[in-house]
């Protein structure tokens, strides 16, 4: 499928979820963030596909509206391999997977979930959305250094990723606890040049052991603040 094809599809189904009320218990199920990469080709069939698209959206929805999914939309990724983002909670890897079942896309392989667990450290926004309206912002994944980083290269990391979140710069953070991507960062700004002057002083980046990729996303208006 065509990238333009699937952000149109991304940018109807860009949900979160409304505040708990006050007297539901706190949520302990895990937090899951998923990147849905390309599998297979899709069939010719336009209308196939297009059915496709109205079930993906509509597994979207019915996810939403349980409390699962918290977050979505598509992003640009130059390999084309990465097409876009979702964050779950889920009380295990399968459990997440069956969210998916009845969505054609995944279950017949066209595209997959490649997902992790993660740490929570800002949220995206979920609160005075406008599910209307769409906007461009960046994500930032930073890899994973193959040689694990010392406890001093974790915590410079730590503190100079919370002093970005604190800046403003970024607007909603996640730690990966494994994979190849390390930790992943949203920017509510489209200015891809100043984000890589940015981030090349994140220690293991400026010691040449991680890099950061930067990339298109789109969100609902509010998501970011």
């Amino acid at each position: 499928m065509r990238t333009f094809q699937l952000i149109c599809s991304f940018l109807t189904l860009t949900f979160i979820t409304t505040t708990a009320l006050a007297q539901e218990p706190p949520d302990k199920r895990p937090w899951w963030f998923i990147f849905l990469e390309t599998g297979r080709p899709t069939p010719a069939d336009k209308a196939a596909v297009q059915k496709m698209q109205a079930g993906h959206i509509e597994n979207f929805k019915r996810l939403h509206g349980e409390k699962k999914l918290f977050a979505a939309g598509p992003l640009a990724d130059p390999t084309r391999k990465k097409r876009g983002i979702v964050v779950v909670r889920a009380k295990s890897k399968k459990e997440l997977l069956s969210y998916f079942e009845p969505d054609d896309y995944l279950r017949e392989g066209y595209m997959t979930a490649n997902a992790e667990r993660c740490t929570v450290h800002q949220p995206l926004n979920s609160e005075g959305i406008d599910p209307a309206g769409i906007e461009e912002v960046r994500i930032v994944q930073i890899t994973r250094p193959e040689k694990k980083p010392t406890r001093k290269e974790r915590q410079a990391n730590q503190e100079f990723l919370e002093s970005v979140v604190k800046q403003g710069t970024a607007g909603a953070w996640y730690t990966f606890e494994a994979g190849p991507t390390a930790e992943v960062l949203f920017c509510r700004t489209t200015n891809t040049t100043m984000l890589e002057g940015i981030f090349a002083e994140v220690p293991t980046i400026k010691a040449g052991k991680a890099s950061a990729l930067i990339w298109p996303q789109w969100l609902s208006k509010g998501v970011m603040k």
